[in-house]
C-alpha cells in the first residue's frame, strides 16, 4: 500500500518538493541512526558495492558521501543528513538508497522508516 504521506506529496506544488520529501526521509534515518548507531555501517556497505557499476557524475557524489562517513562523528553525520544545505540537499536528492539495507532483518528500509514515522514508532 502506498503511502498518504508520499499521495500527499504527489499533489504538491512547490518547486522544492522533491528536497522536502527527501528531507522528511532523512529526518527519520537520523532517529533510526540515533538508535542503533552501528547501522552507519550500511551505506559504506551500499557505496563499495554500487560504485563499480555508477556513472562518473555518481561517484563524485559517492566519493562525497565516503568522505563524509569516514571523517565525520556520528552526530556530525546524523546532523548533515537533516542539515538545510547546498550540499546537504544536493546529496539527499540523488542518495536516499544509500541508507537502505537489503534482505531479511532489514533494519533501515526506507519503506519501514515512513511506517515508522506515520505511526509513532520513530
Amino acid at each position: 500500500m502506498i503511502s498518504q504521506k508520499l499521495i500527499d506529496f504527489a499533489h504538491h506544488r512547490e518547486a522544492d518538493w522533491i528536497d522536502i520529501l527527501s528531507r522528511e526521509l532523512h529526518v527519520l534515518v537520523a532517529a533510526k541512526l540515533r538508535d542503533d548507531p552501528n547501522l552507519l555501517s550500511i551505506p559504506l556497505h551500499n557505496l563499495r558495492i554500487w560504485k563499480h557499476t555508477a556513472t562518473p557524475e555518481m561517484k563524485l557524489l559517492f566519493r562525497r558521501w565516503k568522505l563524509i562517513l569516514m571523517t565525520s562523528t556520528p552526530e556530525e553525520i546524523l546532523d548533515f543528513l537533516t542539515s538545510y544545505s547546498a550540499e546537504a540537499r544536493t546529496l539527499r536528492a540523488v542518495q536516499s538508497f544509500l541508507w537502505c539495507a537489503d534482505g531479511p532483518g532489514n533494519r533501515l528500509g526506507l519503506a519501514g522508516l515512513w511506517w515508522a514515522g506515520e505511526n509513532g514508532v520513530i
